[in-house]
């Protein structure tokens, strides 16, 4: 493969990429002395892998830029270990030794990487050893024995001595953006402490395009790609707090609404880096946390975010319990609705639990339950679906739990079915119907017969948000517990 060409992802190929983690570098935690403080170098922060002959460099998102930067990699080839991992920045230096992350960007889009060094940090494995619960001095110790003799290209990070607010002052200083520092005596995965603006992760690749501008997806509303970017983008302070740290599946409209749809599960294989990916059960899943993802997965005429209910964090423990109100085939089916999310709403406050209401964007209304971290989708599902029950048992000629649509005989469904891969649509995405509907947080005072789900759409979404400010806001700093509620309605 040509240098300046990013390899692909595919199969992890044995090598132990996945084995190690990049330890995060968090802002602000207070640390014990002594302390090991070191620029925050201007690059691209990846692990570095050698497994025999193998050596690869690996992004914190498992993107792989071993094959931009071929005089790296050689260097790790002449190293004594045959099995290392090295947790480094890549950097671009100019002729004072300070690094310029805009002058590398700029490389790797061109293709031109040839003076690139790896600055490392971390010794995370040397030979058969995992390193990772040794004390970092020893680590470190180990580390400079290792790079002793090294090709110029690979080199340890350098330690500042001093008290640490005279060596941020002279960092700045010298252009370097800010330092790190880390417990002398701490494990690998202990706090790392940043100082200055660091602005971890950035991107390596370009920023999104937007191509096709005038292109129609919205035919009879007129409504094209450049209109579905400009909302994204003026929509995206309020829906990316409920994007991070969440895999999605992005529903996809490449020839506009009236054609076919996608889902894309996975990650696109041209995607850029800002983008990031993680693995979750075994697929290599899409997150979106920044506007140029955003932006980028609406001109690939992504309308709609479906999100998964807990975080890659902490994959086993929802977010919220869901119930979903699907109206189905019912010709009242609005009456119905409303009438059905009211009771839904006095169930819980009986149950003392909170909640927010949203539309779908299309034909029904979704309830959701806050929750404190530490409950199972096992758990949100019993609320749920007790509560579907409780309904099914006052109205069962409107109501009902079952999920063949043939059984529920045009009755309007409480979906209470909750599990690790089941998506919702988010907070402020599109929908794929005339008007360009937005699935809209809502006030449960709103919730009467005169609501109009249709009068939030695109052009409306935006000025509603700045004036009432994000509804959804209680789903992201969930307190509820559910342990009475679901003794309660076992009792029941």
């Amino acid at each position: 493969m040509a240098a300046g060409k990013k390899r692909r992802y595919g199969k992890h190929d044995g090598v132990p990429a996945r084995r190690y983690t990049l330890a995060p570098i968090a802002p602000g935690e207070q640390l014990a002395t002594p302390l090991l403080v070191e620029p925050a170098w201007d690059g691209h922060r990846v692990l570095a892998t050698r497994d025999g002959e193998r050596v690869r460099l690996v992004a914190a998102d498992h993107r792989d830029w071993t094959a931009t930067f071929p005089a790296i990699v050689r260097a790790l080839e002449k190293l004594s270990s045959g099995h290392l991992a090295l947790d480094g920045v890549i950097c671009v230096l100019d002729a004072r030794g300070t690094p310029s992350f805009e002058d590398l960007r700029a490389r790797v889009a061109a293709g031109t990487v040839t003076t690139a060094v790896l600055i490392c940090w971390d010794l995370l494995a040397h030979g058969d050893e995992d390193l990772r619960e040794v004390r970092l001095r020893d680590r470190r110790a180990r580390l400079v024995e290792l790079l002793a003799g090294a090709p110029s290209v690979v080199m340890v990070s350098t330690a500042l001595d001093g008290d640490l607010d005279r060596v941020q002052r002279a960092a700045s200083a010298l252009g370097i953006r800010g330092v790190v520092a880390r417990a002398l005596d701490g494990a690998y995965a202990a706090a790392w402490r940043a100082h200055g603006e660091l602005g971890w992760p950035r991107s390596l690749s370009p920023p999104p395009p937007l191509s096709n501008a005038d292109k129609v997806l919205y035919p009879r509303d007129s409504i094209c790609k450049r209109d579905i970017v400009g909302y994204y983008r003026d929509i995206a302070p309020a829906l990316l707090p409920h994007l991070v740290d969440r895999a999605v599946v992005v529903q996809r409209w490449p020839d506009g609404i009236d054609e076919f749809d996608w889902y894309q599960h996975r990650m696109p294989p041209r995607a850029p880096d800002y983008l990031r990916a993680q693995f979750v059960d075994g697929v290599r899943r899409i997150v979106v946390e920044n506007v140029d993802a955003l932006l980028w997965m609406a001109n690939q005429a992504g309308l709609t975010f479906h999100s998964f209910a807990s975080r890659i964090a902490s994959l086993p423990e929802p977010d919220y319990a869901m119930i979903d109100l699907d109206p189905g085939d019912r010709s009242t089916w609005w009456t119905d609705l409303i009438d059905v999310a009211l009771g839904v709403r006095r169930v819980l406050e009986l149950l003392e639990l909170p909640s927010v209401v949203k539309t779908s964007g299309q034909r029904g209304l979704h309830v959701l339950v806050p929750l404190a971290r530490g409950h199972t989708f096992a758990q949100a599902e019993e609320l749920a679906r007790g509560i579907g029950t409780m309904l099914v048992a006052l109205v069962p000629d409107k109501v009902s739990v079952e999920q063949d649509k043939d059984r529920r005989a045009g009755r309007l469904l409480v979906d209470h079915k909750q599990f690790v891969a089941k998506t919702l649509v988010a907070p402020y995405s599109l929908r794929g119907a005339d008007r360009a509907p937005v699935s809209t947080p809502i006030a449960w005072d709103e919730v009467t017969h005169a609501l109009d789900p249709r009068a939030f759409t695109l052009r409306s979404v935006r000025a509603r948000v700045d004036a009432k400010g994000d509804l959804a806001a209680p789903l992201l700093t969930g307190s509820a517990r559910l342990d009475r509620a679901l003794a309660q309605l076992r009792d029941r």
